[in-house]
């Protein structure tokens, strides 16, 4: 008797390849989405970083310019802004947190509203004045993906010109 070579698969062998290649491209597709949703994490903080930053370099920018710096809460103690005035007390320039849509925004004065500075919703912006030193002490932002966004700084008032109080 003649023993013939066995030829094809059996039903169970086809069975276990199919289920170990489904594991193997479910762990790869699992993978990809944990990778994709670090990297959103990620881009989303990182942005509001940058905001962060460009705002704080707006604000400093315009206060050096300034001789007085006057900040105000908009409307309370953790939305605040600031009014910039020059050596003749007039007001050049305000920054203030709206209400309307969580922003700082920028313009010459309160009715003259030039829109936000950066697109990031501000969930605190706090700001100090010391003698000739505007301090921002608190603007925080928070990312796409809810991640709160810590900044401060300090910005030096140089156009004192000896006239100011």
């Amino acid at each position: 008797m003649e023993r013939r070579a066995a030829q094809g698969l059996t039903l169970i062998e086809v069975t276990i390849v199919m289920v170990l290649s489904t594991l193997v491209v479910m762990g790869m597709i699992s993978f990809y989405i944990s990778s994709q949703s670090t990297w959103m994490a990620g881009s989303t903080q990182a942005l509001a970083q940058r905001d962060a930053t460009l705002l704080i370099e707006t604000i400093s920018d315009r206060v050096r310019q300034a001789t007085l710096a006057q900040p105000f809460n908009s409307p309370d103690a953790l939305h605040q802004g600031v009014i910039l005035r020059d050596h003749t007390m007039t007001e050049t320039w305000r920054f203030w947190w709206s209400a309307a849509d969580s922003l700082v925004h920028q313009g010459p004065g309160l009715n003259d509203d030039l829109g936000p500075v950066v697109a990031s919703r501000v969930t605190r912006f706090q700001v100090d004045t010391l003698t000739r030193l505007v301090e921002i002490r608190l603007v925080e932002l928070r990312a796409g993906g809810g991640q709160l966004v810590r900044m401060s700084s300090a910005a030096a008032l140089y156009n004192r010109g000896g006239q100011a109080p």
